[in-house]
């Protein structure tokens, strides 16, 4: 499988020694950095208009995978994974890692742009958009778990996701999600 990055200098010129920025691209189709936490606010500021956002941005994160997955025949689930991660990561969104428990499917995110509430239901939204779209299955996903720089997403059914966000808030850990969702506790 090819490996294809966006290709940044063809959109953006930065010549420090002439204090210069050169912008190559229509600016309707330019990249904005912002700092992390302007990010947070403009997601907690957005209230409904939050899964729209996550929508829009999955479809240019799915593309990103399918550019990375052009020209492998019946990509294996490991290709298909990294080729999400690598489309996530390009666009600064942090580094993620898919995991598999038995039938349950779940995505490590470290150093999203944000570890806000609201950001958990950005990220949700994006990374169910995000596989749908490139796996061509429909998926949900839900919090499973944070930690100090990261969250755990859960991805899989809507009824599995209800449920998944119905034990989170009664505080269970993600470990003892996953063990009732596989059959291996009592509910």
């Amino acid at each position: 499988m090819a490996t294809r990055l966006h290709p940044l200098a063809s959109a953006v010129t930065v010549d420090l020694s002439h204090g210069r920025i050169e912008l190559k691209t229509p600016s309707v189709d330019r990249a904005v950095a912002v700092p992390t936490v302007w990010l947070a606010r403009a997601i907690a500021a957005l209230g409904d208009e939050l899964v729209p956002l996550a929508k829009s941005l999955a479809d240019s994160v799915a593309n990103d995978a399918a550019i990375i997955l052009d020209g492998t025949a019946d990509p294996t689930p490991e290709e298909v994974a990294y080729a999400i991660a690598l489309a996530l990561g390009q666009r600064g969104l942090g580094t993620c890692a898919f995991e598999r428990y038995g039938d349950a499917l779940t995505l490590l995110w470290n150093s999203p742009p944000s570890t806000h509430a609201d950001f958990h239901r950005f990220a949700a939204t994006l990374v169910a958009q995000v596989v749908s779209e490139v796996t061509r299955v429909q998926t949900q996903a839900a919090v499973l778990s944070t930690h100090a720089d990261g969250i755990t997403l859960f991805l899989g059914s809507e009824a599995a996701c209800d449920l998944v966000r119905e034990r989170a808030g009664r505080g269970e850990s993600g470990p003892q999600i996953l063990a009732t969702l596989l059959g291996g506790a009592s509910a």
